[in-house]
C-alpha cells in the first residue's frame, strides 16, 4: 500500500497536531520561563510524543494479533482509555478534581525509575501521546508495517515543529511584554476543545472499530467522522460549562502574565 495524503499522511498529522496542542499551550503559558530551550523542552517532547504512542499502540496491537478474538474488547479499552484522558483533563479544566486520574497515578508510579529528564512538566504533556497509542491501532488497521512506523515518526516530527514554533512565540510575548490575560485565556480554550475533538475523534475511532463488527457496515470506520462527532460532543460540553472553563483559565492567564521570570525555572 502507497503513503496516500488522505489514509496516511493527513490522519497521521492530525494525530500529530491533537497530541500537540497541550504542548503549544503549555509552552506558550510558560513564556516568562527563561529556562525553555529545544535541549531541556523540545527534544525531550518530541522523544515522548514518538514513545508513548508507540508503547501503547504494540501493546494493543499485540495483544489484538495474538488473540483475535479480543480485537471488539481491545477497541472498546482504547476508547475508554483516551475517554479516561480526556475526563480527567477537562475537570481539571474546570476546576474539579476528577474522581479518578489515571495520569497522575502513571506520573507517580515513573519516579525513580531512572527517567530523570522526565520532569512533571513534560509528563503533564505527554500522557495523551500514550492513551493515543490504542487509538492509533484503530486507525493503522489497513496500514502496513511501514506505515505503523513512519506514522509514530511523522506524528512526532509535527509535535517538535509545533513545540519550537510555540518557543519562539513565548519568546515574542517575552519581548513585547505581553499581558492580556483575557487573550492567553480564549486562545487556551480555544486550543483545548481542537485537542478534544482530534484526540477524542480517535477515541470515537477505537470504539467504532471495536463494534463495528455488530453494525454490518458496507465501509470502514472514518477518522473524519469521528473527529467531527467528538469536536460535537466536545462542544456541547464546552458551551454548558463555559463559565467554569472560563473560572479556571483566566485565573492560571493572569498568573502567568504576572509571574516573575526568575520564580518559573525549569529545570
Amino acid at each position: 500500500m502507497m503513503f496516500t495524503f488522505v489514509d496516511f499522511w493527513f490522519p497521521s498529522i492530525l494525530m500529530g497536531i491533537g497530541i500537540a496542542i497541550d504542548v503549544a499551550i503549555a509552552t506558550i503559558v510558560m513564556f516568562r520561563n527563561k529556562e525553555l530551550s529545544y535541549r531541556n523542552w523540545t527534544i525531550p517532547i518530541m522523544t515522548t510524543h514518538i514513545l508513548f504512542p508507540a508503547a501503547g499502540y504494540y501493546l494493543f496491537w499485540g495483544l489484538g494479533a495474538t488473540f483475535a478474538p479480543l480485537q471488539v474488547g481491545l477497541g472498546i479499552l482504547g476508547a475508554a482509555l483516551v475517554a479516561a484522558f480526556l475526563y480527567e483533563a477537562t475537570m481539571k479544566w474546570r476546576g474539579h478534581e476528577p474522581a479518578f486520574a489515571i495520569s497522575e497515578w502513571m506520573s507517580k508510579h515513573s519516579k525513580g525509575r531512572g527517567m530523570a529528564w522526565l520532569t512533571p512538566a513534560i509528563l503533564a504533556v505527554s500522557w495523551d501521546a500514550l492513551w493515543s497509542g490504542p487509538a492509533k491501532a484503530a486507525q493503522a488497521v489497513y496500514w502496513t508495517t511501514n506505515e505503523v512506523l513512519a506514522s509514530f515518526l511523522v506524528a512526532g516530527v509535527v509535535v517538535a515543529l509545533v513545540a519550537q514554533i510555540s518557543l519562539a512565540i513565548a519568546l515574542w510575548l517575552r519581548r513585547i511584554d505581553f499581558s492580556s490575560a483575557e487573550t492567553l485565556a480564549r486562545f487556551n480554550i480555544g486550543g483545548k476543545l481542537a485537542e478534544v475533538a482530534v484526540i477524542g475523534g480517535f477515541g470515537v475511532l477505537a470504539l467504532w472499530n471495536g463494534i463495528a463488527i455488530f453494525l454490518h457496515q458496507d465501509y470502514k470506520p472514518d477518522i473524519y467522522i469521528s473527529i467531527l462527532i467528538a469536536g460535537t460532543l466536545g462542544s456541547i460540553l464546552f458551551i454548558a460549562k463555559a463559565g467554569e472553563f472560563w473560572s479556571t483559565e483566566i485565573k492560571e492567564a493572569e498568573e502567568a502574565v504576572e509571574e516573575e521570570s526568575d520564580d518559573t525555572h525549569f529545570v
